[in-house]
């Protein structure tokens, strides 16, 4: 199952119990293959996901980068086939919740240049997120990778490297942002319109561009007075209904963004609780070098024109083999008026029939087509219906 991608997905990873569960994790020896490594490519799938090719106890397998993940994540049945065992059962925190998962030890990880000896890694199950993205996760690459070299990423170029923290030198002509720590998550301030600079937290496992905690955004009548719709929102632990809106503009490092499209979160004390959450589509204009041991980043901007993803139909659909099973659609948008409904089966989107290689097609971005393009939906029952995208939030 997958789903076509007209929410935001935060996959929050964080031990849900800090102070037991990181005092069984030991420190890895970490190696690097050279001071000065070649870039490694990356696959930045449908522009809001790095994907890199890595090595998990020798196997060859792809890793879902976030800087957001506390822990480096292994699904469980990919844990299970890499014959894991001896695992310590926790508790696991996510975006939309939480959830029991176990730690491994003595792992061995390489990333590109990149390689952990005696790693500590936790096994969940990720076939939520497997849905949400339309592919295999097996690995979630988090928090080690960051902590333990400086990443450059070049979204342009989508090419990422990790290098030995002890020859690093500063880009020149980037500007050098301060971080200040919480727990696991690195904190840098985030201006929106004329209000005052708050935290936010850098997350290039958050897939949209950025985020307001529900403590944050109720604190403020400014929010609660902008044009919202309803959508669908989560990652591990759940997914949960929220509102979306449109930002007037969003600064980041002296770089002012203008109409952000933005997720108003809907759970209390969340892994971000109190601030912002930002997101991959905020920093993918910027070439980033990241050294977050020594509490900084630099953002280098570049020439390609700022691009957010937004939602056109208002649906969210799950992906069943065949067809998109219909589980949400917002009111008064525009699926709602084309008469689509939750349970409807959608079984071809612009006259392609849906088959299991269609969530990794162009066709299934249709949602964030330009607003005016309609869409011709077959449905199982035989109806077929147009869907005229816009914006309408």
């Amino acid at each position: 199952m997958s789903m076509i991608r007209p929410f935001v997905l935060l996959l929050g990873i964080a031990l849900a119990t800090p102070s037991t569960s990181h005092a069984q994790i030991a420190r890895p020896q970490v190696m690097f293959q050279s001071a000065k490594p070649a870039a490694q490519h990356f696959d930045l799938y449908r522009d809001t996901r790095i994907f890199l090719d890595g090595e998990i106890n020798g196997r060859a397998t792809p890793m879902l980068l976030d800087s957001g993940a506390s822990v480096t994540v292994v699904d469980r049945a990919f844990a299970a086939s890499l014959g894991l065992k001896g695992g310590t059962s926790i508790g696991v925190q996510g975006a939309g919740g939480s959830e029991r998962g176990e730690l491994y030890r003595g792992v061995t990880v390489t990333a590109g240049n990149l390689s952990f000896k005696g790693l500590t890694v936790a096994a969940m199950d990720l076939s939520l997120v497997e849905k949400a993205l339309g592919r295999r996760v097996p690995v979630v690459l988090g928090r080690e990778a960051f902590m333990n070299s400086v990443v450059t990423i070049d979204f342009d170029r989508q090419e990422i490297g990790f290098a030995p923290r002890s020859d690093f030198n500063p880009p020149t002509g980037a500007t050098e942002v301060a971080l200040r720590r919480r727990g696991a998550l690195h904190i840098l301030p985030v201006k929106i319109d004329g209000l005052p600079p708050h935290d936010a937290i850098f997350d290039l496992g958050n897939s949209g561009a950025i985020s307001l905690s529900q403590e944050y955004h109720r604190s403020l009548p400014y929010f609660a007075a902008l044009q919202s719709a309803t959508g669908m929102s989560g990652g591990v632990g759940g997914l949960h209904e929220v509102r979306r809106v449109t930002l007037p503009s969003v600064e980041i490092a002296g770089v002012r963004f203008d109409h952000v499209p933005a997720q108003l979160g809907a759970l209390a004390n969340g892994p971000y609780s109190g601030m912002i959450n930002a997101g991959i589509q905020l920093f993918r204009p910027f070439v980033l070098t990241l050294d977050l041991a020594g509490d900084r980043m630099w953002l280098q901007r570049t020439a390609a024109p700022a691009v957010f993803s937004r939602d056109r139909a208002g649906l969210f659909v799950t992906f069943e083999g065949d067809h998109y099973a219909i589980r949400h659609v917002t009111a008064d948008g525009p699926a709602a008026k084309s008469g689509l409904k939750v349970g409807d089966d959608i079984v071809s989107v612009g006259g392609r029939k849906v088959t299991a290689a269609f969530p990794n097609s162009p066709e299934a971005e249709w949602v964030f087509g330009r607003p005016g393009t309609p869409v011709e939906i077959g449905l199982a029952d035989g109806r077929s219906v147009t869907v005229t995208l816009a914006d309408f939030y």
